[in-house]
């Protein structure tokens, strides 16, 4: 898969401190500099990941939280994931600060008004 940064927001360049690692050699993670509050979501993600279903091998995540442009509107703690799959495809969840996924903008909205937040402005 050719690494274009135009098709991942705020994607960092090649020579800062991101890193790969390689999760149980079976996907691939770009880790990025978070928040004390998205790292322990995201431990929580790769945990899960451990224990049960994991993403296909030809799939490669990049995690963001709300310090990312595109991701801004996301409360602190909670983390979303693009799945790039080889075939060019783009899945896209989000994952609340206990872990649990949802597929969708208008979910993590529904869920933040389930609690009793309240969204003046997105």
């Amino acid at each position: 898969m050719e690494n274009n940064s135009a098709e991942r927001p705020n994607e960092p360049a090649a020579n800062n401190s991101s890193t790969t690692a390689d999760v149980n050699n079976s996907h691939r993670y770009e880790a990025r500099i978070f928040s004390r509050a998205s790292m322990t979501t995201l431990a929580k993600i790769l945990e899960r990941r451990r224990g049960g279903r994991r993403p296909s091998n030809r799939a490669r995540s990049f995690f963001y939280d709300n310090s990312c442009p595109v991701y801004s509107w996301l409360l602190p703690g909670w983390v979303a994931e693009d799945r790039h799959m080889d075939h060019g495809r783009v899945y896209r969840y989000f994952y609340d600060p206990s872990g649990s996924q949802y597929r969708t903008q208008d979910e993590v909205l529904h869920a933040w008004a389930e609690s009793g937040l309240i969204i003046l402005d997105l």
